[in-house]
């Protein structure tokens, strides 16, 4: 019903990059660029500007993103109403969330779900809570799974569970024969820490600055699964919260500690939504559900830690 030049717009003022957009929407280059510009020749305005490293909208462009947006949203709340008239949830659910949710809880959920629900699929991306948050609010997202941290206004939070930034150790550590540990400490091993992870590694620095102590760094990376195995075999002191390691912490494998005197203690993640846009029959009864979930999973951490 729509052109599809709207979803390859979209696509390439996402990636900002023709290249990389007709990767992902399996379209050669070539006929992809022409789309673009037929589509401005058409309107009348340049809606990208072209650069040696890639491209980026102009103001024209941002408000035919805005316009190409809200029109395949409405398209899809469309399909989901017919889905809901023929006694049954259709459509596709778009998910951020955080790198240490794809380990387990997610990857059941979908699968749960699906199951229950085969007409519905997903389409889900890791990142950092910041982005999270942003994905959201530009409408790239449906539903975010995050930190409920400096949470902008136009978000709404749905559900959230206490979910703490913890120590994590091998269980044959010096550290795992304690209750808990102070970050002075934890310095005094080598530190695995996350990069591209703004919540553990400013507020890990801005604590650790102001005891005056600075770790030695073993090993810094965006990957969460690059450092479970060095934790598992002793290599080095991590900060996490239990999401991405509940199985370890089940098996005694890890060994999740308290950080004494730590801010961090009184974390949530979240399940957050848009205030303004509105949800297809599909994405709601998966908020619905990842709700109940996500309070299930959370109890379930608690429980391993408590241990």
């Amino acid at each position: 019903m729509h052109a599809s030049i709207l979803r390859y717009f979209i696509e390439v003022a996402r990636s900002g990059s023709i290249r990389k957009a007709s990767d992902e929407v399996h379209v050669a280059t070539s006929a992809l660029s022409r789309q673009i510009r037929k589509l401005e020749d058409e309107l009348g305005t340049p809606l990208f500007e072209r650069f040696s490293d890639g491209l980026r909208l102009t103001a024209a462009g941002k408000v035919v993103l805005k316009h190409a947006k809200e029109t395949m949203h409405q398209y899809e709340i469309m399909k989901s109403d017919l889905g809901d008239l023929q006694g049954k949830r259709t459509g596709r659910v778009n998910i951020a969330c955080l790198d240490s949710l794809t380990v387990q809880f997610l990857p059941e959920f979908v699968a749960a779900f699906h199951n229950k629900n085969p007409a519905v699929d997903f389409r889900i991306r890791a990142d950092n809570y910041n982005n999270i948050f942003q994905f959201v609010a530009d409408g790239d997202c449906d539903v975010g799974v995050t930190f409920d941290l400096a949470r902008p206004h136009d978000i709404k939070l749905v559900h959230g569970v206490r979910m703490p930034l913890m120590v994590m150790v091998a269980r044959h550590h010096p550290l795992a024969r304690q209750k808990s540990a102070t970050l002075q400490e934890c310095v005094q091993f080598k530190l695995l820490l996350q990069l591209d992870n703004e919540v553990m590694s400013s507020m890990i620095a801005v604590e650790l600055a102001s005891l005056d102590r600075v770790g030695r760094t073993f090993v810094a990376t965006n990957n969460q699964m690059m450092l479970k195995p060095l934790i598992l075999s002793g290599e080095g002191v991590a900060f996490f919260t239990p999401l991405g390691l509940l199985e370890e912490l089940k098996a005694g494998d890890v060994v999740a500690l308290p950080i004494d005197g730590s801010r961090l203690q009184n974390m949530e993640v979240g399940i957050v939504t848009s205030r303004h846009r509105p949800l297809t029959h599909a994405t709601e009864a998966v908020v619905e559900a990842m709700s109940i979930e996500l309070e299930k999973f959370g109890q379930q951490i608690q429980e391993v830690v408590r241990r």
